[in-house]
């Protein structure tokens, strides 16, 4: 499958069809349980694939950490804002649009 997507990587690459600039992040965990995830943002579109999880699921939990200086200015003080909690099924993707820049993301595996 790797060299598959490879090759078909390559040809479109010398057809000239390249894909938007953009972000990509690769979560993998491996241990006793596995999990291959891939989230791609493009033009503020996010794309949430569900590569590989030994359970068939990945869970996400978008959110957005705001942090500030303590009082005294020893430190940060750093607060979370939950955007989306999710579950996308091992091969499928989500879309999701209108994330606020610089999102952050969790992914676990779930049963």
């Amino acid at each position: 499958m790797h060299y598959l997507t490879v090759l078909i990587g390559s040809l479109l690459s010398m057809l000239g069809i390249h894909e938007s600039a953009g972000q990509t992040s690769i979560t993998r965990i491996s241990g006793e349980q596995s999990l291959l995830s891939r989230t791609t943002v493009v033009a503020g579109v996010s794309r949430f694939q569900c590569l590989q999880s030994d359970s068939g699921r990945c869970g996400y939990q978008l959110y957005r950490e705001q942090c500030s200086r303590a009082d005294g200015g020893a430190g940060q003080v750093c607060s979370r804002e939950a955007l989306q909690d999710f579950v996308v099924v091992v091969g499928s993707t989500r879309v999701v649009d209108g994330l606020p820049a610089g999102f952050a993301q969790q992914v676990t595996i779930r049963r």
